[in-house]
């Protein structure tokens, strides 16, 4: 026997409830009672949502309803919202068509929107200057997923000197609630000036000054490796951790045919390695409010390196940033 207020199968009506925290649910309408709304939906089945939690409900025709599952496909409610980024670092994960998010933070705001199931493209605005993202990515099987893309940054007063960009290739292990991402990634080449001396005069004009006839001038280009993990640690909280190596990958180029001053003897100066490096280490939780939908990332940062002379040096900072979905 049919309950009092539920359809007939033969005329179902498809809703959407919306809930307080921002989350809905999707199905067909299959009665209410004055505490809870049963509907039927297509991955969870029966769901009874407790009236307190609903803002609103709205109806669906058979089409609508048709595109807001297919939207949905294999995105369990208890789904992280974010699980194609960590901190900073994109996962193999990618947005669904139409998804997107709203980040922010002290330093920086970005929007990043799912073109497609493999695309992903988006912008950001900082104090010092704007950029934009891509990814590209897939699911090689229900476990693994990859993808690849960049990011373009250009400052607002020119000392940069040209626009830069990162490139990176990932790979990522496991659920959207638990997984391990390796990422691979290398930037815009720097100029870092004059290395060391090749061959040098003295001035005939000036006792205390050569005339340096060649040099080699050195550049650098960044090599990053990370490697960033997430895990669900309530129904609303992820725990994550971020962590990158930077090593500078240099090259130096012979310049012939030059003819500047140099005070002082040459061979004393300018032996330079461009061997810099530096680790970056992070961990901290995501935390979903289940008033408002927002997601708020709160961790700590910590920074070491070796510069070109060999000397050490490091600090700490904490991050703090939050983000919308929608």
């Amino acid at each position: 026997m049919m309950a009092q207020g539920e359809p007939s199968n033969a005329n179902p009506e498809y809703v959407k409830v919306v809930l307080h925290d921002g989350t809905s649910r999707v199905g067909m309408m299959l009665g209410s009672d004055e505490e809870v709304i049963r509907i039927e939906t297509q991955h969870l089945g029966v769901v009874a949502v407790p009236k307190h939690l609903v803002k609103g409900i709205t109806t669906l025709d058979v089409d609508t309803y048709s595109r807001f599952a297919q939207n949905s496909m294999g995105r369990a409610l208890s789904i992280n919202p974010q699980s194609s980024r960590y901190f900073f670092a994109p996962s193999g994960i990618q947005l669904k068509k139409g998804e997107g998010y709203f980040q922010t933070n002290i330093a920086m705001n970005s929007v990043s929107l799912g073109v497609n199931d493999h695309i992903t493209i988006g912008g950001l605005i900082s104090f010092v200057g704007t950029g934009a993202t891509a990814k590209i990515g897939t699911s090689i099987n229900e476990h693994l997923h990859v993808s690849f893309g960049g990011i373009g940054f250009s400052d607002y007063f020119g000392e940069l000197g040209r626009p830069v960009g990162l490139v990176f290739a990932n790979a990522t292990i496991g659920s959207e609630d638990k997984n391990l991402t390796f990422n691979l990634g290398t930037g815009s080449k720097f100029d870092n000036g004059i290395v060391s001396l090749e061959s040098w005069v003295m001035d005939p004009d000036d006792y205390y000054s050569y005339i340096i006839t060649s040099y080699y001038e050195g550049s650098v280009r960044p090599l990053l490796f990370s490697v960033s993990g997430m895990n669900q640690i309530a129904e609303n909280r992820w725990f994550i951790t971020e962590n990158y190596f930077i090593r500078n990958f240099s090259t130096t180029t012979l310049v012939t045919g030059a003819s500047m001053n140099w005070y002082g003897d040459p061979a004393y100066y300018l032996e330079r390695s461009l061997n810099s490096s530096a680790g970056i280490l992070s961990m901290g939780v995501r935390n979903l409010s289940m008033r408002n939908g927002w997601l708020w990332d709160y961790g700590m940062v910590g920074v070491i390196g070796k510069d070109d002379d060999g000397d050490r040096w490091g600090f700490a900072a904490p991050w703090v940033s939050a983000t919308l979905a929608f």
